[in-house]
């Protein structure tokens, strides 16, 4: 009889085991899903475009002179410094001019002597005293001691190497006591008011360029225009080779903001137009082609898709959807819209790459 109460006992309790293990498991809570991310969303406005073509180019001085001796010689004065501000005629640097100073003053005492000798015979001659040849032969010794003397002063000037235009001293190249030899270059001056650049214009957009077109420059961490110019000259045929139109553009530079050489971006401005814009951050690149996030309710994104959105976005959330567009180029951060949108979109902006088309988003709260 103890036996079998012993028995039943045992199935008693593995039945209780069995029947709380079925109640716990079904009282366990699910898990929650992930709540959506916060987007910020904008609007596409209508902006001024300009229908541009941005060049990468480099700005050259229109007036440089490079500046080198007429004659070899030792440099005995540098009052010049690098970087200081010239004007026309300024003393920038002179050679050893001891022995040429002296040759010049021989020459001169020459021709005054040959002078008066001229003036001598030419007043005996009106006399008849000496004859037209004796005459003839100082009057020429006169005026080939004339131009000896005007040759010794031009070689005697070369000796003072002056600034040719109004500008600033570039990089020197020697120093004083150094012996210098004829055309080796010393140091240049360099006017930086007035700048250009060239642009090799593409041949399918020759026809649209014309003189007076704006251009603007874009330099190295510069926001924004960094100066305005347009176009002063345009070459009357295109390069052989490369099938491109040589085009220049002028820049104003008072303020010396700009230099020589330095590296630009140079937009020429064909035209203007108003468009709808959005911003950089909006923008998604993929394997060379553009898209953005919008932003829409979960029926629309439904049936933009051509399928049911699992798991079901939460009450009052909205689905990110990819969807391709054209761009114009980028102006200002913002880019003009050719296609693929309209101002009533709401597009996503900022973390793109994190996003997947049909993913809830829940709309960012900005404070006041």
């Amino acid at each position: 009889m103890s036996k079998q109460v012993r028995h039943v006992s045992v199935g008693t309790v593995f039945g209780a085991v069995a029947l709380l293990g079925g109640l716990v498991g079904c009282t366990r809570p699910a898990a929650r899903a992930p709540e959506p991310p916060q987007v910020r969303l904008v609007n596409p406005r209508t902006q001024t475009f300009g229908d541009v073509a941005t060049y990468q180019s480099t700005l050259e001085a229109i007036r440089e002179v490079k500046l080198s001796p007429e004659i070899d010689g030792r440099i005995v004065a540098m009052p010049m410094r690098e970087g200081e501000q010239v004007r026309r005629g300024q003393l920038l640097f002179r050679l050893d001019q001891v022995q040429q100073q002296a040759a010049t003053d021989a020459a001169r005492s020459e021709a005054r002597k040959d002078l008066q000798n001229a003036e001598r015979y030419i007043f005996l001659n009106e006399q008849g005293a000496v004859s037209t040849k004796e005459r003839d032969f100082y009057v020429t010794q006169a005026l080939q001691s004339r131009d000896q003397f005007a040759s010794s002063q031009a070689t005697l000037a070369y000796k003072n190497v002056t600034a040719p235009i109004d500008g600033e001293v570039g990089s020197i190249q020697a120093k004083v006591g150094d012996v210098v030899r004829a055309g080796g270059m010393v140091t240049s001056v360099i006017d930086n008011s007035r700048l250009w650049v060239r642009l090799d214009v593409a041949g399918e957009d020759a026809p649209r360029v014309r003189m007076g077109l704006p251009v603007l420059l874009q330099g190295a961490g510069v926001s924004g225009p960094a100066a305005r110019g347009s176009v002063t000259f345009v070459a009357p045929s295109l390069d052989r080779e490369r099938q491109t139109l040589l085009v220049k553009a002028t820049f104003e530079n008072a303020d010396r903001a700009l230099r020589n050489n330095q590296r630009v971006g140079a937009t020429l401005v064909f035209d203007r137009q108003s468009a709808l814009a959005i911003p950089e951050q909006a923008v998604l690149l993929q394997a060379g082609k553009t898209f953005v996030f919008l932003a829409v309710p979960a029926d629309q994104a439904a049936k933009t898709l051509g399928r049911a959105i699992t798991p079901p976005p939460p009450e009052g959330s909205l689905v990110a959807i990819q969807v391709p567009v054209k761009l114009g180029e980028l102006q200002g951060g913002v880019f003009p819209v050719r296609s693929g949108l309209t101002a009533a979109d709401r597009v996503i902006v900022g973390r793109l790459a994190q996003l997947r088309s049909g993913q809830a988003v829940r709309v960012q709260t900005v404070r006041p």
